[in-house]
């Protein structure tokens, strides 16, 4: 929601009789970047993936912290440390094919991490066997779950960043922000990445709250259309 006043394509009609006082923002913000904005911070890898996609230079935000891109993302870094001769025995071959690394290696391989006693990697160790590589070692195993934690982290603190500029643009003493996605609700540290980097970002005197939203497109439409018909009828009692 954002005040009409504040909307700039709409700040002279602000005096329009019958136009509301704020308004509802659908901020596509998956194609934040698109304009260049995200250059300096876009990385070789990132512009790997970009490039291989469906639509080159676009969703350029949406690349960088989703599901869709992340197990790719992955899969590039890896292949260029193989090719460095720092994963792998140097032996690139199998992690080549595009899409051979879906998003949910991701999720697995992290959840290696949390073990409180020795790290096996047993998890590790079973995906990059599966997908064809060759004498796996335990040093390999830790450094695949490093770039995985490296992007993943990012993409939580890059989607905090979003959600609490939005935030703090509200300025709305409490707001509950749904969550759709994969990474959200399969990824064993995402969320509490997401949090905690939101919790960091936000002005101190508002609050906020995550909450798991399945189907979120489908249902905040129907909540979106909810909420504009209960305020035009009560517009319209009070008048």
């Amino acid at each position: 929601m954002e005040k009409l006043c504040r909307i700039e394509k709409l700040c002279g009609e602000c005096d329009s009789d019958g136009l509301p006082d704020e308004m509802i923002i659908n901020t596509e913000w998956g194609a934040f970047g698109d304009d260049g904005s995200l250059d300096s911070i876009r990385t070789e890898f990132d512009k790997a993936v970009d490039a291989t996609s469906i639509n080159p230079g676009k969703q350029l935000f949406e690349k960088m912290i989703s599901g869709m891109y992340m197990g790719e993302l992955v899969r590039v870094v890896l292949e260029a440390l193989a090719k460095e001769g720092l994963l792998f025995n140097g032996d690139c071959d199998a992690i080549s094919q595009h899409g051979c690394f879906p998003t949910k290696f991701v999720s697995e391989i992290e959840s290696d991490l949390l073990e409180q006693e020795e790290r096996t990697f047993q998890k590790t160790y079973q995906i990059l066997e599966d997908i064809g590589i060759e004498n796996v070692s335990g040093a390999d195993c830790a450094n695949v779950a490093y770039v995985c934690s490296l992007i993943s982290t990012r993409a939580a603190h890059m989607t905090a960043a979003g959600i609490a500029t939005l935030l703090n643009r509200m300025k709305r003493p409490h707001v509950t922000v749904g969550v759709d996605g994969s990474v959200y609700r399969f990824h064993p540290t995402f969320p509490r990445l997401l949090d905690e980097k939101i919790d960091q970002l936000i002005e101190g005197d508002l609050e906020y709250q995550l909450m798991l939203s399945e189907d979120g497109s489908g249902r905040g439409a129907a909540l979106v259309a909810a909420v504009a018909t209960r305020m035009k009828r009560e517009r319209l009692c009070n008048n």
